[in-house]
């Protein structure tokens, strides 16, 4: 099977295992939030998690509580996606506070995390290395250069590639060799394109299979949840 790691938009197919994101905002009642959960597809799986972009100061314990609410729930996997944007709007020690007890939620609930990353990697790294999580952090949407790549490997992070790889000049299809497959997820994000031309760009940039790629992406996606 397929496995997508993150998305925005659900693909209607049974042969693909996805993990949608929710992006809580307590302005939604937690029934909403519950019922889209309940109501999907047998292989649909959640992320759940205050994201940087839209985090808002007044409200931001009740989002919290909510958070803690929908992350009980079997179906939701991951944290995320939360992180740190340089270029976006929100207060930038507000980011890194939210972020640094979005962990702390995700380490108490046993949830791996999805990190968005907007020219932050530094600061990632350094929570990281302070805080020393025990579960998995995966970073989605990579398409930065090989010496922030390495470094993320360095620091067992988990990177996620996506519609980058269909543009053959990208950072993400130059460098996906350098990732180790165990370290390796695929996505569409928020993308208009089906993960299966996803993995089509990857198993010809790495020379092998499509099914050799679904079994060790699911490999790894059993390793961390």
């Amino acid at each position: 099977m397929y496995l997508n790691i993150h998305t925005h938009h659900i693909e209607a197919d049974d042969a693909i295992i996805q993990v949608e994101n929710l992006i809580i905002d307590s302005e939604i009642s937690d029934e909403i939030w519950i019922k889209q959960i309940e109501n999907s597809l047998p292989n649909q799986f959640f992320s759940a998690g205050l994201h940087p972009w839209y985090l808002k100061e007044g409200q931001l314990e009740a989002d919290l509580t909510l958070l803690r609410r929908i992350l009980a729930h079997p179906k939701v996997l991951f944290l995320g996606e939360c992180g740190l944007d340089k270029i976006c709007q929100t207060d930038w020690t507000f980011q890194i506070n939210v972020f640094k007890t979005q962990i702390q939620i995700a380490e108490e609930l046993q949830k791996p995390i999805v990190i968005h990353c907007v020219r932050a990697f530094s600061e990632i790294i350094q929570i990281k290395k302070l805080l020393r999580p025990r579960l998995p952090w995966l970073i989605h949407g990579f398409n930065n250069n090989e010496q922030i790549l390495n470094q993320l490997i360095q620091h067992q992070l988990y990177i996620s590639l996506g519609a980058a790889l269909l543009q053959d000049k990208s950072n993400a299809s130059r460098l996906i060799t350098s990732i180790p497959i165990k370290q390796l997820f695929l996505e569409t994000d928020d993308k208009n394109c089906t993960i299966s031309s996803i993995f089509v760009a990857a198993s010809k940039q790495l020379e092998v299979e499509v099914e050799y790629l679904q079994e060790k992406i699911y490999s790894n996606f059993k390793q961390i949840v």
